[in-house]
């Protein structure tokens, strides 16, 4: 049941009934969290996650641009853990080589598969919501005008700054997708800024969560002692995949500042990519290799015992739309300690909830990790400024969304 403000009284409307289908990329971490929350209000919620058959071959092949394409395969882009009984979900494999000359042939291939799963299994909806505005957002774009149903689209990132802006033929082809929306929400102003010039102004502002059971603030002792850390270091930890536009390089020139006052610091990084190799002997090169600890992949529910053990959380990142790791981090107690990207200045809007850089500032970032370190957080005033980022509080404001359209 979710309320509405109609006729200058609450009416509400019964979505108990109704079928929800999500259109994404992947199922896992913030867009699994917030579905299965939302999944309350709805009789049957179907979710059709795209995959690249092609990823597979990660498993087999060793080589560092195969394994890149990773975090494409259907087993890291599903997570069917918990799954509550009225959500059902499908993968929706495309093949494609994983080119950008080739990228904008996905958008077709992925409304055909859509359509024909929807056709096969026969999946009676309500409401559509896509998560990315390509290919998701085209995919929903064709099914809308099928079904003649109402659409959602949640633009998160690349889709917002980069995409609909490297040719003409991606700046048309997505302007059309986002004005076909009923509605679509984006996860920053500094989003919406973007789709204003893209010509959308059909947009709500929600920034990304957390998952109250997954993250919370755990003694710190206990944490390291629960993982084998040290107790006498001091210790940082970011997580993400070693790709470029993470900025990982910058972060460990950081860290080499850094080593210089604080000899005994030790970072942890948890995420895996294709940088892998050409990171780890950078670290070597500079003497880091005590210093900076690459773990790989990690579950999403063991993160928050990375967190509680930490003094801050680091982000590098070059260009971000909101990331979940910062509303993680500051639900688990921890200051943010990042760059100025995307939504992040919007969420991080005080010194008390932690500290930002300009991107690609190896010194400026340095010097934020080195007050971080010095500084004596208030937990709780970051606890509590958390709590309006949790899923359950940005679940109530999208289905309020819903309600006006259905």
């Amino acid at each position: 049941m979710v309320g509405r403000l109609f006729g200058g009284r609450d009416e509400v409307m019964n979505t108990s009934e109704k079928n929800l289908l999500i259109l994404s990329h992947t199922y896992n971490s913030f867009i699994k969290d917030q579905v299965e929350i939302i999944a309350k209000d709805f009789k049957k919620v179907y979710v059709l996650v795209r995959y690249q058959p092609i990823a597979e071959l990660s498993k087999y092949i060793p080589l560092s641009y195969v394994k890149s394409r990773a975090k494409y395969s259907k087993q890291y882009s599903i997570d069917l853990s918990n799954l509550p009984g009225n959500v059902e979900v499908t993968p929706v494999p495309l093949w494609y080589l994983p080119f950008k000359s080739l990228y904008y042939s996905v958008g077709k291939q992925h409304a055909r598969a859509v359509l024909n799963i929807i056709k096969k299994k026969k999946i009676k909806f309500d409401l559509i919501h896509a998560h990315f505005g390509w290919s998701a957002g085209y995919a929903g774009m064709r099914v809308k005008e099928r079904y003649n149903k109402p659409l959602i689209i949640t633009a998160h990132g690349y889709d917002v700054y980069d995409l609909p802006f490297r040719n003409e033929k991606f700046n048309k082809t997505l302007k059309k997708v986002y004005t076909s929306a009923d509605k679509v929400i984006t996860v920053s102003d500094k989003n919406r800024q973007y789709l204003t010039k893209l010509g959308v102004e059909n947009v709500s502002v929600l920034p990304n969560g957390y998952s109250k059971e997954i993250f919370y603030h755990k003694d710190q002792k206990i944490c390291r002692e629960e993982l084998g850390l040290p107790m006498n270091r001091k210790l940082i930890f970011t997580i993400g995949n070693l790709e470029k536009v993470k900025g990982y390089e910058y972060l460990i020139d950081a860290l080499n500042i850094v080593k210089k006052k604080y000899p005994d610091i030790l970072l942890l990084h948890i995420g895996g990519g294709p940088l892998e190799s050409v990171l780890k002997q950078k670290v070597k090169n500079l003497g880091l290799e005590n210093e900076y600890r690459f773990l790989g992949k990690k579950p999403h529910s063991e993160l928050v015992n990375y967190f509680g053990a930490c003094d801050s959380f680091i982000s590098s990142s070059l260009n971000e739309g909101n990331p979940t790791v910062m509303f993680e981090s500051l639900a688990c107690g921890k200051p943010f300690i990042g760059t100025k990207v995307g939504g992040v200045p919007e969420i991080i809007n005080s010194p008390d909830y932690g500290l930002l850089a300009d991107p690609g500032d190896s010194v400026f970032l340095a010097d934020n990790i080195l007050k971080s370190l010095d500084t004596k957080w208030d937990t709780q005033r970051i606890l509590q400024y958390s709590k309006q980022f949790s899923w359950e509080n940005i679940s109530k404001k999208i289905l309020n969304i819903y309600t006006e359209v259905l």
